[in-house]
């Protein structure tokens, strides 16, 4: 996949997916001004990219800014470029290092350059405005991923020039009448009133048959999987919805495959290669995720931090344990330290020998990593939960947060203890993509967490002892006998700030910790120097 870069910056605040706020300039009567590359992957069928072709050479869109270049995937006889083709038009053939359409897509974005990347598949078939009618919106925000309406069709023109022509008097669409759309499309947008109020399973909408957007937004999102070559949209839509995409239909675009409505032309993955090669990669839908396996996931639900840095090995292994041990197990978990700053050496009374007791517990852990650096988001993940290394979550806190943060759709669900905090903030669970999309927009000073709360919203939550317990303030006798009055019919619950949702206590005992740490201790003497280090993948 692409090197993960940063998005462009973006003036207007949109919240969540609602792209109406958004004013696009009218077709024909403005003046585009960034360069768009056209990527088609393409493997034979030469007739079909003919077609293609033809209509792209009548586009609306300047020729000067527009860049057309055919992906050849390994073609037998390669594929050649007819003579009614786009000015600024190019074969670029596929290296021989891999094949498919996942890694046609991924390298034509490698070898083209335009502000904004467009895809069409080879036997696609548009009016001569389709590439303005998309390319206006991420002239009006960075952010936006403008999806054209993609149609079936059974028969349509044969020859490129009688195509040409069509479109060029307006009757192309009369002359493919009888088409019809993505039915799976059409059901999330209209669930969704046009992805306007689309919840976290907006992504599903994306079809990269015929798609725009801005190559800052593309290299943000890590590009194209160049491995996949079934289920590659979906699995890039997933990512690109992280990243904080603005998902929106396009209906003055509408592209046709000419011929039957196959799996490779409407990109629905069977259920069987959704669950085994792409739920993997991506937790949502949830339903498709199945349990999780010891060794963890290669993209969790949940992406947990965890400063470490100072705190004593009892406390450390005290907060992690709760996090791995609880309901939700769809969970990673990061240690943020200075692990490289000396982990070796040091006296029992010395902070490093707690880094080498930490590091020895954890790293035959699969879902624990260790970083010197905390990540600002959770990307891929969907969410990133921030918790003080003194707190300690109930088994059922994390399950029901997450819970709370889909129902209400929350850009940020933080979660309180009821008396005011002795160590540190509370716990905050992120939305991913309402925080990439918030880094984009704040200004110098502004709270993290109130430009969350603009362009997502915001859930607050209180905790009782149960749910959330301080790891490291003793317990008094006061503190005990109040944890232990039921305030709402059960002891500890957590209490909604707004709507009493509650979370349900831990019953995890705590004095393991305590009572193994002699036993680490010797285990990290005999490991000495050559203990191996872990770190979290880029």
């Amino acid at each position: 996949m692409t090197h993960r870069g940063r998005a462009e910056q973006v003036p207007t605040r949109i919240f969540r997916n609602d792209w109406g706020r958004l004013t696009p300039p009218q077709l024909g009567v403005w003046t585009p001004t960034l360069t768009v590359s056209v990527v088609i992957p393409a493997r034979g069928r030469s007739e079909r990219l003919a077609l293609t072709l033809a209509a792209l050479a009548g586009q609306t869109y300047p020729a000067r800014l527009l860049d057309v270049v055919v992906v050849d995937d390994h073609s037998s006889p390669p594929i050649q470029l007819p003579s009614l083709r786009p000015a600024r038009c190019r074969i670029e053939r596929a290296p021989a290092t891999g094949r498919g359409a996942g890694h046609a897509r991924a390298y034509g974005a490698h070898v083209t350059s335009g502000k904004v990347i467009c895809w069409l598949d080879p036997d696609m078939v548009v009016g001569p405005r389709f590439i303005e009618a998309l390319v206006r919106w991420q002239h009006v925000h960075a952010e936006c991923v403008s999806l054209g309406r993609v149609l079936f069709c059974a028969r349509g023109p044969e020859d490129p020039t009688a195509l040409a022509g069509l479109a060029r008097s307006g009757s192309l669409s009369s002359a493919l009448a009888g088409s019809y759309g993505h039915a799976r499309v059409a059901r999330v947008l209209e669930q969704s009133c046009g992805l306007r109020d689309a919840d976290h399973l907006g992504f599903q909408a994306y079809v990269g048959a015929a798609v725009s957007l801005r190559r800052s937004l593309y290299e943000a999102a890590g590009g194209v999987d160049p491995a996949l070559d079934l289920g590659q949209d979906t699995e890039f839509a997933y990512r690109l919805w992280q990243a904080g995409g603005l998902f929106l239909p396009e209906y003055a675009a509408p592209a046709w495959h000419i011929g039957p409505a196959t799996p490779a032309r409407t990109r629905l993955p069977s259920a069987r290669f959704q669950s085994t090669a792409l739920a993997p990669l991506m937790p949502h839908p949830r339903s498709r995720r199945g349990l999780p396996t010891a060794d963890g996931r290669r993209v969790p639900l949940v992406r947990a931090v965890v400063d470490v840095a100072g705190a004593p090995y009892e406390t450390v292994s005290g907060c992690v344990d709760r996090l791995l041990d609880g309901t939700e197990q769809d969970i990673a978990v990061t240690l943020v330290a200075d692990w490289d700053g000396g982990v070796y050496g040091g006296t029992s009374a010395n902070p490093r020998l707690e880094l080498r007791l930490i590091q020895a517990r954890y790293l035959s852990e699969p879902r624990v990593s260790f970083s010197a650096v905390a990540p600002r988001t959770g990307f891929p993940s969907p969410y990133l939960l921030q918790v003080p290394v003194a707190w300690g979550l109930g088994g059922d806190t994390l399950a029901r947060l997450v819970a709370r943060a889909e129902r209400a759709r929350a850009g940020l669900v933080e979660l309180f203890p009821e008396s005011a905090p002795t160590r540190g903030a509370g716990i905050r669970l992120w939305r991913t993509r309402a925080l990439t999309r918030a880094l984009r927009v704040r200004s110098e000073g502004e709270s993290l967490a109130d430009v969350v709360s603009e362009v997502h919203g915001r859930y607050r939550m209180h905790a009782g002892h149960e749910c959330l317990q301080d790891l490291i303030a003793p317990r008094s006798t006061e503190a005990r006998a109040r944890a232990a009055r039921p305030s709402d019919g059960r002891p500890g619950a957590a209490t909604a700030a707004s709507d009493g949702d509650t979370a349900v206590a831990s019953r995890r005992d705590t004095s393991g910790p305590r009572k193994g740490r002699g036993a680490m201790r010797r285990l990290v003497g005999r490991l000495g120097k050559g203990l191996a280090r872990r770190r979290r993948r880029p």
